[in-house]
Order: structure tokens, then C-alpha cells, then sequence
């Protein structure tokens, strides 16, 4: 039997390393599987060219946004068979398994996730007198902290938001989210925006405030990725959505302590804290046989659980401890916190308090991921950060007009395209 496994490019030699010790540990256990190795990397553009041909790997890495995409197209193995014999099933996490969870059936495992949080700068609420608002927060208390901690005449924005690029669009579905409303939706065969809906306006109309009546975002708004988080890393901006945590102090020189990370907040008391959850997951191919798909499968999980594992991350803290660098735990891992598994790696973290980030524990319990739009999720990104820029350009922009434009003509060029079988 042969397995063909996903395999880095070789100009990723610490990841070529990885996967080496991945293949030696998985063929130690199962010598009667041949290896080979196949450096294709999952792209949207390609995989219906690869499955067409017969040439994907028996099973690659995704992202969450193209769960129903390959679901749709029989291009995922439905994982549930496996999954019902597999020894940590009531481990695992359960909640990273919806993005790919279809009919009450499984087809992907996590990789690695993340779910959207907040971060903020301490030191420059403690300027402005401005106390540190609880997990439990909604948006009132975000904007009074926002405009709170501005100020424009030497350059600290009290909010800064990724409006440049798609992480604009990105960045903005979180408030969308936590108003309630949904990017999209299936209806009568058909898939239509609802980006446009009553939660969109009040979302949109959210981020308007905080930008005219705040005051409260950069001069200079239209920033990228880098752009915001390096804004942080200068004291510039006391808050942020992500966490940027280990950026801010492995590379900013910004000191743990002096960094909040709170959930997303709810849009009114009693709301959801509810923020983007995405990441990469394990894809099995359909098209090889069950007993490579098993393969497969035994592959994907054979690193699940291990010792090796919770050597792994000690390896690695006492490595960032040498540097003096920190490491922020995920939120959301493939296991559970309260799991056996998770105790053993909490464990772990437990015995390095100077190197490891300390999240509030109602952090765990608040925070709710909410998976990121199913269709063209990139192209919807890039249509919402252009409505970002004329409400942040324009204090008398229209918000139900501009969302209506662009849900119409996302509808035209992408979504009216799609074929539900």
C-alpha cells in the first residue's frame, strides 16, 4: 500500500524536518505502508485540475473556508466512519470539527485553528486612567475604551482595524457576526448575500461611530496586516483585534505583562462573544481506496495525543525561554481543555510562568468561534473592506446603500455562479 503524504517545498527546511520525523514515526508504526511524498500545496484555483487528474496527495491541508466547496464537489472522504472507532474521539475538540461537518457528517480533522480575540496595550490605558474592561464586555464598553485611550495629537489611536486588502472584510465580519447577522446564505437552491441585513448595518454603522464620533482610529486608517500590528508593537494603538501577543513581545520588545487579551466583544449584555474561527485542516482523498484512506487517516492522527506531543511543546518553551521569548496558547486546540490530553499540555504550560502567557480563564469560557463564509470567502472580504473604506473615508456615507451595492454586485459576479448539486 502506498500513501501519498503532503510534503513541505524545500524552501521551507524547518518544516521539510518536521515532516521528516512525521513519516519516521508514522512508518515505525505502520512499516507495511510505502511513503511518498508529494510538495503540492492546497489552492482553490487548482484542486478541481488535481482531482480531475488523479493527482492530489491522499490527503492535504486546507482552510475552513473551503469546507462546503469540497464537500460539494466529493472532492473530502467522509471521516465519520473512522472517527466512530477512533480511541480520543471524546477528546477532541468538537467545536473545530462544525467548519466541516456536513448532514451529521465529518470530513476534515484540525490541523491548527484559531479563534478571534482582542488585545490590548495596558500601559497606555493605565495613561489615560482608563481601567481594563472585563471578558464580559460588550460594545458599548469597547467604544468608550477606544475613544478613552485616543489621542490624535500624538498619533495613539485608541482602535486600530485592518481596513487595506482583505483583512479588512475579515476583520469587520467579526462585528458582523457579533450583531447577529451572517455573510451569506443558501436559498431556494441558490446562494445569496446577507451581509446587507439589519446586524450588517448596525455592524457597519458601529465601526462609523468609532471612527467619526470616537475619534478613535488611526489618522492614517487604511492599514494591512503588518501595518496594524506593527502600529501596536509601537505603543500606537491601544487596542486590536487577534492576538497579537507573541508579535508584541518576541519581536516588539513590549513586555507580557503589559498586554490584555480579551474575547471578542458581545454586542449587548448578555450577547455572544463571538469572533472568526478558521485555520488549516486535514483533507483524506476521496479517490483512493478505503484502505489508503484509513491510511490516511491513521497518518493524520498518529501524532494526535502523544507524549511526543507534550515533549514537543516543553522542548519548545525551554527553547523561547533561553530567548526570552513567550508563547501564547491557542484558545482553540484539536483537543479540550478539560480533556486528559489538555491537562497533560496545560501541564506543561503551567511549569513555565515566565515564558507562557497567561489568558484570564473566562477567556476560555466567553469566547465562541463562528466559522468564516463558506463561498468565495476571500472575494467576499475584498467586497466588504471596499465598503469599509467609504464609510471610513466619508462621515455621511450611506451604510444600508453601500452594503446593498456591494451584496448585489458580490451576488453577480460570484455567487449567482454557483452550482449547488
Amino acid at each position: 500500500m502506498t500513501l501519498t503524504v503532503q510534503y513541505p517545498t524545500a524552501d521551507n527546511p524547518v518544516w521539510v524536518t518536521v515532516a521528516d520525523d512525521q513519516i519516521k514515526r508514522f512508518s515505525e508504526k505502520f512499516p507495511n505502508v510505502t511513503i511518498k511524498k508529494n510538495t503540492w500545496q492546497y489552492n482553490p484555483n487548482e484542486i478541481g485540475v488535481k482531482m480531475a487528474a488523479h493527482q492530489a496527495p491522499s490527503f492535504f491541508q486546507t482552510a475552513a473556508t473551503e469546507g462546503r466547496t469540497l464537500v460539494e464537489h466529493s472532492w473530502a472522504a467522509d471521516l465519520t466512519p473512522y472517527l466512530e472507532g477512533y480511541a480520543q474521539m471524546d477528546q477532541i475538540n468538537k467545536s473545530l470539527l462544525e467548519p466541516f461537518t456536513f448532514d451529521g457528517k465529518i470530513y476534515a480533522l484540525p490541523s491548527d485553528a484559531y479563534m478571534m480575540t482582542v488585545t490590548l496595550n495596558k500601559k497606555l490605558f493605565e495613561t489615560k486612567n482608563v481601567a481594563i474592561p472585563s471578558p464580559d464586555w460588550t460594545w458599548n464598553e469597547f467604544y468608550e475604551a477606544a475613544k478613552a485611550t485616543a489621542d490624535p495629537a500624538k498619533g495613539i489611536a485608541g482602535f486600530a482595524i485592518m481596513a487595506k486588502g482583505n483583512e479588512g472584510g475579515w476583520q469587520w465580519t467579526n462585528l458582523l457576526y457579533q450583531a447577529g447577522g451572517e455573510a451569506q446564505k443558501v436559498e431556494g437552491g441558490k446562494v445569496v448575500s446577507t451581509f446587507n441585513s439589519d446586524a450588517g448595518v448596525k455592524a457597519m454603522e458601529f465601526l462609523k461611530k468609532l471612527r467619526w464620533e470616537a475619534n478613535a482610529l488611526p489618522q492614517n486608517w487604511a492599514l494591512n496586516y503588518g501595518d496594524t500590528y506593527n502600529l501596536f508593537k509601537q505603543g500606537r494603538a491601544a487596542i486590536v483585534l487577534g492576538n497579537a501577543v507573541e508579535d508584541a513581545v518576541n519581536n516588539g520588545g513590549m513586555n507580557k505583562d503589559d498586554l490584555v487579551v480579551l474575547p471578542m466583544p458581545a454586542a449587548e449584555a448578555g450577547g455572544e462573544h463571538v469572533g472568526i474561527m478558521g485555520g488549516n485542516f486535514f483533507i483524506v482523498n476521496p479517490q483512493e481506496t478505503p484502505d489508503v484512506q484509513k491510511a490516511a487517516f491513521d497518518y493524520i492522527t498518529n501524532d494526535y495525543f502523544t507524549d511526543s506531543g507534550v515533549e514537543s511543546l516543553r522542548m519548545d518553551l525551554e527553547s523561547r525561554k533561553s530567548k526570552n521569548q513567550v508563547r501564547v496558547p491557542n484558545v482553540a486546540n484539536y483537543y479540550t481543555q478539560d480533556s486528559e490530553y489538555g491537562k497533560k499540555m496545560q501541564a506543561v504550560y503551567d511549569a513555565y510562568p515566565e515564558t507562557v502567557y497567561k489568558y484570564d480563564d473566562r477567556v476560555y469560557e466567553l469566547a465562541k468561534g463562528k466559522t468564516e463564509p463558506s463561498y468565495n470567502g476571500q472575494d467576499y472580504y475584498a467586497a466588504l473592506t471596499n465598503v469599509m473604506q467609504e464609510v471610513l473615508t466619508d462621515k455621511n456615507a450611506d451604510v444600508k446603500k453601500l452594503l446593498d451595492a456591494a451584496a448585489t454586485k458580490f451576488d453577480s459576479d460570484f455567487l449567482s455562479k454557483i452550482t449547488l448539486e
